[in-house]
């Protein structure tokens, strides 16, 4: 059965916006929660998706397959390789970067702190009981709101 490029750019998008909703979080030592900065490389390092988890894109192609398949990919729809060509990719689009900035807001307003405290000369953070429901809550929401843009070329 041919897969087409259609399905595989929108499974990895889908895949970058579900990545989102944790990616914004930086966790620290003790369970803390606090939220990674607002810079493009934050950005990236907060969607990008590995090579080396394709498999779980859900696309039915092997491995292999699905590798050469995306790498034929990039350049098309804003999916372009992040650092190292080969191992990391993402969509950089301007639909990507609403999503980040939806999903830092989405933690602000929930009381999640970013920055360094200088008063007490650590990172400011805080603990969340309930973050596993919270994460599931807003990646549904992130899925609603940007999961079904236009991602084909």
């Amino acid at each position: 059965m041919k897969v087409p490029d259609s399905e595989i750019l929108r499974a990895i998008w889908r895949a970058q916006v579900k990545r989102t909703a944790k990616g914004v979080i930086v966790n620290y030592v003790g369970g803390s929660k606090g939220l990674t900065g607002e810079r493009d490389l934050d950005r990236h390092f907060a969607q990008y998706l590995s090579m080396i988890g394709r498999g779980a894109l859900g696309i039915s192609l092997s491995n292999g397959q699905l590798a050469r398949r995306i790498k034929s990919l990039i350049g098309q729809a804003g999916l372009q390789w992040n650092g190292r060509p080969g191992n990391a990719y993402e969509f950089q689009t301007q639909a990507a970067t609403e999503a980040f900035h939806f999903a830092r807001n989405w933690w602000a307003e929930r009381g999640v702190p970013t920055g360094f405290d200088h008063e007490n000369q650590r990172m400011r953070s805080i603990k969340l009981s309930d973050y596993e429901s919270l994460v599931a809550q807003l990646e549904n929401e992130l899925l609603d709101q940007f999961g079904e843009r236009k991602v084909t070329p």
